[in-house]
C-alpha cells in the first residue's frame, strides 16, 4: 500500500482486528451524510456495549467535534491513543486497519472517498483549534485508506512539518509528489520545509515550479524571494518580493525580506523603511528588529538605539544566534561583561556562524579572560587554519602573561 508500512509500522497483523457491530457501517454512513445527532447517539451506545469498540470510540470522538464540543474529542482522541498505546499499536495503524476491512467488506454502504472527506474534515477542525498533533493522527488514518491520494499526503506532510517531524513530513511530502508532480501545495510546503533545514539548494526549483503554478500565492513568491536571496541571487529576490508586495501590500514579512535586499545593496534608507513598516504591521516580528538595528548600526545611529533594537529581537525570539552574535559584538565593542553571555548563546544556537569563535576569543581576551580566549581561538584556528585574523589573535593570547 504504497507509504502505509512507513506511516503504521509493520504490516504484519500482529493485532487481530476486533469484528464491530455491523450496524456500524450504517452509523457511519448517517455521519458522512451529516446526520451528526443520532450517529453521536448510535457510536455511544456501540461503546456502552463494548468499552473496547475502538472504531466507535474514535467516532464517537469525531461527531462530538462536528457537535461542537471540540475539548471533548480531544479528551477522548487521547484516551484512545494512551489505551491503545498500551497493546504496542497506535491509534493511526489500528483505526486506519479496522476502517480498511470494514469498508472492504462492504463497498455500498459507505464509499471509501467519503470517509476520507470525513476523516480530513475532523482533521481540519481539530488543526483551526489548536489541536496539531491530534489532527496529525486523523490526516495519518486518512492516507491509510487512500495512500496514493496526493491531497491526503499533502495535508499529513503540512501537519508533520508544523509539528517538526522532519523526516517523517518530507517522506510523505515526496510521496505526494510523486503521486501528483504538479501538486502545489506538496512542492511548496516541501521547498519550505527544505529551507527550514537549511537545504537551500534543493527548496530553489520546488518553489520555482510552485510560483509558476500558483504565480498569485503571496508567500509563495516570499518564501522564493528568501530562498534567492540566501542563495545571493539578490536581483532574483527583489523580482518575487516585489511582485509579493504588490499582491499583498500589508504583508509584514515580504517587507521585512525586502528590507534585507536594499540592507544588502546598501540602499539604507529604503531598508530602514521597510523594516519599520513591518514593525508598524506586527511588532513581534524579530527579523525585522534585527534586521532594523543592523541597518541603524551601518547609518552610524547611537549605539543605545541599536542595542534596544537587538535586544527587542532576543525578547522577540531568543533563538536567532545572529542576534545573539551582533548584541555580543556590539556589547564587547563597549567593554561590557554581558558579551560573554550572548556569545555563549549564540554559539550553543548555531556553532557554526561565521567568526563566532574568532569573535568570542577576541573579546575574551580584551575582556581579560586568557584562558577562555586560547581555548576558542585555538579552536577558530583549527576550524579555518587560513583565518589569519584569527592566528594573529591566538598569537596575542598566547603572548598574553597568565594571571596568578
Amino acid at each position: 500500500m504504497g507509504i502505509f508500512s512507513r506511516m503504521f509500522g509493520n504490516q504484519d497483523n500482529k493485532t487481530a482486528t476486533k469484528v464491530v457491530d455491523a450496524n456500524f457501517i450504517t452509523t457511519l454512513a448517517m455521519h458522512v451524510r451529516g446526520e451528526v445527532e443520532p450517529a453521536l447517539a448510535s457510536y455511544q451506545a456501540m461503546t456502552e456495549r463494548d468499552a473496547n469498540d475502538f472504531l466507535a470510540l474514535f467516532f464517537t470522538a469525531a461527531a462530538k467535534a462536528d457537535s461542537g464540543a471540540v475539548e471533548e474529542a480531544v479528551q477522548g482522541l487521547r484516551a484512545l491513543s494512551a489505551r491503545i498505546a498500551e497493546t504496542g499499536e497506535s491509534i493511526s495503524r489500528i483505526i486506519a486497519m479496522e476502517l480498511a476491512n470494514l469498508l472492504h467488506e462492504d463497498v455500498v454502504t459507505v464509499r471509501v472517498g467519503d470517509v476520507t472527506a470525513l476523516l480530513v474534515s475532523f482533521g481540519d477542525l481539530l488543526k483551526r483549534e489548536g489541536f496539531v498533533k491530534e489532527s496529525a493522527v486523523c490526516f495519518e488514518i486518512a492516507v491509510g485508506l487512500a495512500p496514493d491520494n496526493a491531497h491526503m499526503l499533502h495535508k499529513l506532510g503540512d501537519t508533520l512539518h508544523d509539528l517538526r517531524i522532519y523526516d517523517y513530513a518530507e517522506a510523505v511530502l515526496k510521496e505526494a509528489i510523486k503521486h501528483a508532480p504538479h501538486h502545489f501545495g506538496a512542492l511548496y510546503t516541501y521547498a519550505v520545509l527544505l529551507q527550514d533545514l537549511g537545504r537551500n539548494d534543493e527548496a530553489l526549483p520546488l518553489y520555482e515550479q510552485a510560483v509558476r503554478l500558483v504565480p498569485s500565492h503571496v508567500n509563495c513568491h516570499c518564501n522564493y524571494g528568501a530562498a534567492l536571496l540566501r542563495a545571493d541571487r539578490i536581483d532574483e529576490a527583489m523580482e518575487h518580493l516585489n511582485t509579493a508586495l504588490r499582491l499583498d501590500p500589508e504583508a509584514p514579512l515580504v517587507k521585512v525580506n525586502l528590507g534585507y535586499v536594499y540592507l544588502l545593496k546598501d540602499e539604507l534608507e529604503t531598508a530602514r523603511k521597510m523594516f519599520s513598516d513591518a514593525l508598524a504591521l506586527n511588532d513581534r516580528l524579530a527579523p525585522a528588529y534585527y534586521g532594523l538595528a543592523s541597518t541603524e548600526r551601518a547609518l552610524g545611529s547611537d549605539v543605545t538605539v541599536v542595542r534596544a533594537l537587538y535586544e527587542k529581537a532576543i525578547e522577540a525570539n531568543p533563538s536567532i544566534a545572529e542576534a545573539h552574535l551582533a548584541l555580543a559584538n556590539l556589547l564587547a565593542s563597549l567593554g561590557d561583561e554581558q558579551a560573554v553571555q550572548h556569545y555563549a548563546t549564540a554559539l550553543q544556537l548555531n556553532s557554526t556562524l561565521p567568526n563566532l569563535r574568532r569573535d568570542f576569543g577576541q573579546a575574551c581576551l580584551q575582556l581579560g579572560r586568557r584562558e577562555e580566549a586560547l581555548e576558542l581561538l585555538k579552536m577558530a584556528v583549527m576550524l579555518d587554519p587560513d583565518d589569519a585574523v584569527a592566528r594573529e589573535l591566538l598569537a596575542q593570547a598566547e603572548a598574553t602573561p597568565a594571571q596568578n
